[in-house]
Parts: C-alpha cells; sequence; structure tokens
C-alpha cells in the first residue's frame, strides 16, 4: 500500500508538471520575451532622443559653418587687394576694411601685419594697442601666424584672449607676393578677429528657446583631439550626440544633450509592462500579442527611418544651398506643387509673414509681367530634363518695389519620397544696377578725351616724379640735359651743382626714416628757395639732388648760390621735437660755351662733389682739369694696388733691433714695401692711405705676415737664429671678429711675433672687441709694442690695462735729443715710466753716437736707425747678420 501510494503521488506530480509545462513555457516565454521587448523599447527611445538632438545639432551645425565662412569669405577679397598693394597704408586699409563690416556683424577688428607685424588695423578707434604687436613675440598667437605662413593657408586659430579685450576667433590669410622671377614672396599674414560671442549668438548657440545643452571641442581647429572651449567641459561624460563642424582650416566638434538629460526609459513603460502582466494571465493568446509587438516594432523602424530621410534631405538641402554661396533656400514639391521656403526666401520676396509652406501662385504672381512667362519656361524645362537651372528674373514686392533675383536650383528625387526642386535665391539687384551703371560710364567716358589725356600726363608726372618732395627724379634730369643740349646756342653755358646731404645717414639710423623723410622734404623746400627761378631742381638718389642753370661763366654767382644752400642745409630741423642737424657738400661744374656734352658735365659736377667731401664736407668744390687728373690717377692706383695684392708684390723689409748695452741683434722690424713692376721699390707714403681707402688693409697684414714667418723658418734653418720680428697692424685688423681664428692658422711661436700699434689706436676708451682681440693675442704668445709713443693720448691707466712689451719712442723726439734738455728730460721720464711699469723702452730713429750715448744714460734698453742698419730685404739681412755676428769694431764705435 505504501509503495502504491508512493506511486500514485509521483503520478499526480508527474501529471501536474506535465498539464502545466505549457503554462510554465509559456510564463518563461513571455517573461522573457517581456524582458527582451523592455530592452528594445527603450533603445528605441533613447535612439528617438538622440536623433531629434543630432537634427537639431545639425541645423546648429549648418548656422556656425555658414556664419564663419561667410565672415572669412568676405576677408578672402581684402587679402587679394593687399597682394596686388603691398605698400598698402592705414588710409587705403581702413577704406577696404570698412566695407567688409557693414556685410557682417560677426567681424571685430581685421590687421594687417607685413612681417608678422601688425601696422594697419581696423576699426582704428580702441585697437590702437594692437599696433606694433609683433606676432612672433606673442606666445599665445605665435603658433598659429607662423603656421599660416608655412603652410600658406587660411589657419583659424581661438578663441583666443585679444589684446584690446574680450574673445574671438582669428582668421590669420598668409599674403605672398609674386616677385619678377614668378616665385612667391612672404609679405605677412591678414588677421580677421571674429567676435566670439557674436558668433555664438548668431548661430543660435545662445537662444534661450534652444533645448539643449551645447558644447564645442577642437580649440584652434584641432577637431575630437582638441579642448572644449565652449559650453560644459564635461559633457563627453554625458553620452552627447557629436556632429562635426568643417572649417576651412580644420574643424570643431559640436557635442549636445538634451538641457533635461537623457531619459533613460520610455514614458509609457508601466502601460508596457501592465501589459505583459497581463498576458500572463491571458497565455491563451500569447502568439497573437508577439506579433503585435511585432508589428509595433516594425511601424516604429519605419517611423525612425521616415525621420532619417528628412534629416537627410535637410542636410542635403543645407549644404546645396551653401555650395551655392546662397541667400535664401527654397524646394518645390514636385507632385503636390507644394513650396517650401526658409525665412530669407520669405524675406527676399518682401512678406512680413514667415510663412514656410507656399503655394506655385505665390511665386508666379511675385514675377514680374514681363519675366513671368519666360522664368516658369526656364523653370518646366528644368523639371522636364531633371537637370539644372540658373535664371535671373524680376520680382514685384507686395509695396510695389522692383527686385532683380537670381536662382539657381536642382533636380532631386530622395529614394522612396516625391522628386522636387531644391534651390536657391539671392538679390542681384546692386549688381545689375551697377552693371547697368558701368554702361552709362562707359558711353560717357568714351567721349572725354581731353579727361583721359590729363590722366596720362599725371601719370607721366608722377613716372618723372620723386614721390616724397615731389621734384623731378634722374629720368627727367637726363630728358632735360638732352632737351638743353639739343637747343644750346653758340656762347649760351651751363652749370651743373650735384648736392649731397651730409649726416643724413645717423639722421636716419638715430631718428627713423620719418625724421629722414622729413629732412629731404626740408631741404628740397631750402633748393626751391635759393635756387634760380628758372633753373632746375631735382632729386637723383637717395640724399642726392641736382641743380642745373644757365651760367655765363660767373663763377662768384656759383660760389655765392653754393654758400646759401650749405647755409640753408646747416639751419637745424626741428622734427617732433627732435633737432636734426646736418649739411651739405656741392660739386659744382659749368662750362661758359656749349663745347662741352651736357652728360658728361654732371659727371665732372660729382667729380667736384667728390673732392668736396674730401676736403671735410660742408663745402663746395668747382671742378678743373687737375681734379680730374687726379681722380684719374687715384683711381689708376687704386688699381694697380688691388692687381698687387693679386699678384703678391708687397714684400717685408727688415730693419734690425739692437740691445743698448751689448748692440746684439734682439730683433727686426718688418717694414711693407711695394716691389711695383715698372715703379720699383715703393715706401708705404706712396700707397697706404689708397690701400686704407680701398679696405685692403687687412689683406695686406696678412700678406705681409705670412712672408716673415716663411723668411724666419728659412733663416732659421740655416742656422741663423732671429729672436723676434714686429709687424705693424692696422685699425681695421685689431676691429675684426675673425682675427684670431685667422692668426691660428699661422704656426706662430710664443715670442715669436710682436705686433706693433701706433698710439693712436691704442685709446683708453677703444672698442670691445679691440680689447679682447688683444687680450686673446697675448694668450697666444704674440707681444704688443707701442709705436710712435708720445704723438697720441694713451695715458698711464690705459697701459696698465693692455701693459705691452715695449714702448718705442718716435723719432722727432730723438733727433733734437743733443741739443735740446726739454727733450732729454722729456725722453727721461717716458723711460722712467717705462721701467716703473717694467716696460721696455726703444729709441727710433737713432742716426748718431752722440744720441746713443746720450739713451744709454737715461738708461733706454734699445735702439732702431740708420746708425746700426737701413731696413733692407730678407737676403740682405742675412748677410748683415753674418757681418754683425763677425764684427768686433761696433761696442768701440759706440762706446761712451
Amino acid at each position: 500500500m505504501i509503495k502504491q501510494g508512493h506511486r500514485n503521488g509521483f503520478w499526480s506530480r508527474y501529471v501536474w508538471h506535465l498539464t502545466n509545462l505549457p503554462a510554465l513555457i509559456s510564463i518563461v516565454f513571455i517573461f522573457l520575451f517581456w524582458i527582451f521587448a523592455e530592452d528594445q523599447r527603450n533603445r528605441l527611445f533613447m535612439q528617438e532622443q538622440r536623433n531629434e538632438v543630432l537634427a537639431k545639432a545639425s541645423v546648429l551645425r549648418a548656422e556656425l559653418e555658414h556664419t564663419v565662412n561667410a565672415n572669412l569669405q568676405l576677408v578672402k577679397g581684402l587679402v587679394s587687394v593687399i597682394a596686388s598693394e603691398p605698400d598698402m597704408g592705414q588710409v587705403r586699409f581702413s577704406f577696404l576694411a570698412r566695407s567688409l563690416f557693414d556685410d557682417s556683424q560677426q567681424l571685430r577688428v581685421l590687421a594687417g601685419a607685413p612681417d608678422l607685424k601688425v601696422n594697419m588695423i581696423y576699426p582704428y578707434v580702441g585697437n590702437e594697442s594692437v599696433i606694433g604687436l609683433d606676432y612672433k613675440q606673442n606666445e599665445q598667437q605665435r603658433t598659429a601666424a607662423l603656421r599660416a605662413r608655412d603652410t600658406g593657408e587660411l589657419v583659424l586659430a581661438g578663441p583666443v584672449d585679444l589684446v584690446q579685450g574680450g574673445r574671438g576667433f582669428i582668421g590669420r590669410y598668409p599674403v605672398f607676393l609674386n616677385d619678377f622671377t614668378g616665385e612667391k614672396k612672404f609679405w605677412g599674414i591678414v588677421s580677421a578677429v571674429i567676435d566670439a560671442e557674436r558668433l555664438y549668438q548668431d548661430s543660435g548657440l545662445l537662444s534661450d528657446d534652444l533645448d539643449l545643452d551645447i558644447a564645442l571641442q577642437g580649440e584652434d581647429g584641432s577637431g575630437i583631439s582638441g579642448d572644449v572651449f565652449f559650453g560644459d567641459p564635461s559633457m563627453q561624460q554625458h553620452n552627447p550626440v557629436t556632429v562635426g563642424v568643417n572649417l576651412p582650416f580644420g574643424s570643431w566638434v559640436l557635442l549636445a544633450t538634451p538641457r533635461e538629460g537623457w531619459a533613460h526609459g520610455s514614458p509609457t513603460i508601466w502601460q508596457f509592462r501592465l501589459f505583459f502582466v497581463l498576458a500572463l494571465f491571458i497565455v491563451v493568446v500569447p502568439l497573437l500579442y508577439t506579433a503585435h509587438l511585432i508589428r509595433l516594432r516594425s511601424k516604429q523602424n519605419v517611423e525612425l527611418e521616415a525621420r532619417e530621410q528628412q534629416l537627410e534631405l535637410l542636410h542635403e538641402r543645407l549644404r546645396v544651398a551653401l555650395s551655392a554661396s546662397a541667400i535664401g533656400v527654397w524646394e518645390v514639391n514636385l507632385r503636390t506643387r507644394e513650396n517650401v521656403w526658409d525665412e530669407r526666401t520669405n524675406d527676399l520676396f518682401g512678406y512680413d509673414d514667415c510663412i514656410y509652406i507656399r503655394s506655385q501662385k505665390d511665386w508666379e504672381d511675385a514675377l514680374h509681367p514681363e519675366d513671368r512667362e519666360r522664368a516658369k519656361k526656364e523653370f518646366e524645362i528644368a523639371i522636364a530634363t531633371k537637370g539644372n537651372l540658373n535664371s535671373q528674373f524680376r520680382i514685384v514686392l507686395p509695396k510695389g518695389q522692383i527686385r532683380h533675383l537670381q536662382s539657381r536650383c536642382s533636380y532631386y528625387h530622395p529614394a522612396g519620397g516625391d522628386p522636387k526642386m531644391v534651390g536657391v535665391n539671392w538679390d542681384v539687384t546692386e549688381e545689375v544696377e551697377m552693371k547697368n551703371a558701368l554702361l552709362s560710364a562707359k558711353k560717357i567716358t568714351e567721349g572725354k578725351n581731353e579727361e583721359l589725356e590729363s590722366a596720362h600726363q599725371q601719370i607721366e608726372h608722377l613716372a618723372m616724379h620723386d614721390e616724397l618732395t615731389g621734384l623731378p627724379n634722374r629720368r627727367l634730369l637726363d630728358q632735360h640735359l638732352s632737351h638743353m643740349q639739343s637747343i644750346a646756342e653758340e656762347g649760351r653755358g651751363l652749370a651743373i651743382l650735384s648736392i649731397d646731404l651730409d649726416r643724413f645717414k645717423q639722421i636716419n639710423d638715430t631718428l627713423g626714416h620719418r625724421a629722414g623723410d622729413a629732412t629731404l622734404c626740408y631741404f628740397a623746400g631750402a633748393l626751391r628757395a635759393n635756387a634760380p627761378k628758372n633753373g632746375f631742381i631735382g632729386r637723383v638718389g637717395g640724399d642726392e639732388f641736382v641743380v642745373v642753370m644757365e651760367c655765363d661763366g660767373d663763377l662768384d654767382m656759383l660760389s655765392d648760390l653754393a654758400r646759401s644752400i650749405i647755409a640753408a642745409a646747416n639751419r637745424p630741423l626741428n622734427f617732433e621735437g627732435q633737432i636734426c642737424r646736418f649739411g651739405a657738400s656741392v660739386g659744382i661744374a659749368c662750362s661758359p660755351d656749349n663745347d662741352t656734352r651736357y652728360t658728361d658735365l654732371l659727371i665732372r659736377s660729382d667729380i667736384a662733389l667728390y673732392r668736396a667731401k674730401q676736403d671735410g664736407r660742408n663745402c663746395f668744390s668747382f671742378f678743373t682739369d687737375e681734379l680730374q687728373t687726379s681722380i684719374v690717377k687715384s683711381r689708376a692706383l687704386a688699381d694697380e694696388v688691388l692687381r698687387g695684392i693679386e699678384q703678391a708684390q708687397f714684400v717685408p723689409f727688415y730693419q734690425p733691433q739692437f740691445d743698448a748695452h751689448s748692440l746684439k741683434i734682439i730683433g727686426v722690424e718688418a717694414l711693407a714695401r711695394w716691389d711695383h713692376p715698372t715703379k720699383g721699390l715703393l715706401s708705404p707714403y706712396e700707397f697706404m692711405a689708397t690701400a686704407q681707402d680701398l679696405n685692403v688693409m687687412d689683406k695686406l697684414d696678412h700678406m705681409i705676415l705670412q712672408t716673415v714667418l716663411d723668411d724666419m723658418a728659412r733663416w732659421r734653418a740655416k742656422g741663423l737664429e732671429m729672436p723676434n720680428a714686429s709687424v705693424n697692424v692696422s685699425s681695421s685688423r685689431l676691429e675684426d671678429e675673425d682675427l684670431i681664428s685667422a692668426l691660428s692658422e699661422f704656426d706662430i711661436q710664443p715670442g715669436q711675433i710682436t705686433f706693433e700699434l701706433v698710439e693712436t689706436i691704442f685709446l683708453d676708451e677703444s672698442k670691445k672687441i679691440v680689447d679682447e682681440n688683444l687680450e686673446r693675442l697675448q694668450e697666444m704668445g704674440i707681444d704688443i709694442d707701442i709705436d710712435d709713443f708720445g704723438t697720441g693720448h694713451a695715458s698711464i691707466v690705459g697701459l696698465v690695462r693692455l701693459h705691452p712689451k715695449r714702448l718705442k719712442i718716435d723719432r722727432q723726439f730723438v733727433a733734437p735729443l743733443t741739443k735740446s734738455a726739454e727733450q732729454r728730460r722729456l725722453i727721461k721720464s717716458i723711460i722712467d715710466m717705462g721701467k716703473s711699469l717694467n716696460i721696455e723702452v726703444l729709441a727710433e730713429g737713432v742716426e748718431h753716437e752722440d744720441q746713443v750715448r746720450i739713451l744709454r744714460l737715461l738708461g733706454c734698453d734699445a735702439f732702431q736707425g740708420y746708425l746700426f742698419g737701413r731696413p733692407m730685404g730678407a737676403d740682405d739681412l742675412e748677410r748683415f747678420i753674418t757681418d754683425h755676428n763677425a764684427e768686433t769694431e761696433w761696442p768701440r764705435m759706440v762706446s761712451i
């Protein structure tokens, strides 16, 4: 019984489970499907939210792109004008920029920066602080400015803090000029400052009606990799919708979320759940309910697809309108003939009420009666051919005004939708009126030959005259001289005064070019006041002027004119509180009759001007045949000196130096001589001044030093030891920053070479580079001698600072030594000073034994002069050294 009862209970449980299995399966299936369906409903709801946010964000993106590109496009024209007028000034720049501000509400500042330094700005008032801003020095704006220069592309940077206050976006346009080789040359950049607040406001980002939280990412156009510069920086953490904002150079990312946040569940979720609860009880209809859910989901997918198509259509319409640079956007449904106009299109047609849905009749009624049939026919042809339309027609506004519109449209047939014509309109009334005005002006100007001729004369005047002073230029001077030569009469002479301003470069360098320009204008006025009324006055160079006048050979009159010109130049000019002092040098050439070509006369006046400058400037000089001969000789000598350096014609001659007591040779002084191929051996007095004028003393010193070292090496190889050789060094050589590196090329042993400096080089206030070179020379083991001591103005302080090895007493102090007690006391003081400073003293120009005895008594250390040896060539010096070493009579000859 127990077993049977157990079996019955088991069967009962089995039957219960078996009978409830479908119900259990249904319950499990419905529960699982419930979970799945609820998750899908929440996903669909979330997708709907994101699509709505995406649609709104796309509209904001389009407005933002349009606003930014519209502002940057306006500035492109200004960049083109600057490329054609690189010397544009502030006035011209302001005139051009003003028109751009009339077309834009977001532009705040336009700035021109040649070589990356701002010198033009509009508006000027309130932005004066920006003038002089150097982008290369400004940390915040330098990177974007250099990127615009290096890439040659427009760079939109920002937002940045502006120098004049506030924040803005800066579009930087690189400006390149085409030079005569066809290559592009960088001029600078044009910066357009777009006010950030106005841009946000006009693009709808700050609208009170906006129900989205917006953020912009990608500072300086860096896109998704950049920082958030507008809105909440933490928006990335709230799963925002992102839309790319394309810029001329780079991009931004627009982030958007609902202002109240994302709703994570459908508002009807509890009804949905109640439905499933009821389904648990209605297990007999689970399949029907499941089919209902499938149909519901399918319906939602269809609605979602329709919304996506609507969003795509909106995006395409905006893209087409923007790409066509349109103002008013419209579309026509070709099946229903329903018109959709945006706000700007309504405004173009003069409708105060903004109605987006219009009929075809609204468009046709607005057409001008004379253009109506043509415009309708063109539109129908475009529809029939499914092509594009580009039409211009007139419309009559409700208040009677007539406008000219340009219309462009394209056929568009979206998948699953009705075919449409999508297009844009913009107002071309001003262009049409301007075109008509130009045609009218053309007809008028065709009859004004006199005005054209006047313009031609004005252009020719500008080509023939100096822009700064208004005086004739070199081109007009040449024409004037040619004309004067062609009409020259017998016995009619001409005089030309060539004038050059003295110290003009110092005015430019110290007070600036504006002061220099003022000086030139001031002197031009002085010339007009002093020159004869019938004379020709011209500016032929930077600070060079010329006066051409008839002359009958009256030199006194020309002298008086030159003096008056110099006196006028000597009167100082007060420029903005700064005194500009300058002078004038005048060269005069005159021909008492017409036997000299006037162009040659101009050359003669230039030669006379050169002589006036040589005479000390601020004076005048007349041309003479002797002056021309002197100039020709000087130029010939200069050519020979240059050729002599090229052919190594300059050689050292050596004068030995002796110990004052033992009379042993302690060194030689190397003196430059010119072994001229035709004139023989020339002393320094015949070529040194010319070499200094040619600025070739460095090459001459280098050549002599190399030869001295070669001779000393040759003597050493022959067993003749020369303890030391002194060479002269020029002041320009001591001021050479590369002196030490040049000397390092020579194999100079310590104590082998001594540099002789004339005392005029060795001043208390010598240049820093000279002091540095002298210090480096002593570190290299090159000794320093002060030559011609006593003729300059070196002080004891200067001697202590340099501490030369030796002082050389000039020959003009040694010559009267035997007859003048005063000279002996002077030399004694020099010797005592040298010994107190531990500096040797050598006497030059020793020619008599009495001088030797006195110098020994005074304590002199060394001698040099004709008594012991004249300057001689290297071979003669070898023989002299050999004979001197064998001579035994020297001490007795000069013994005291």
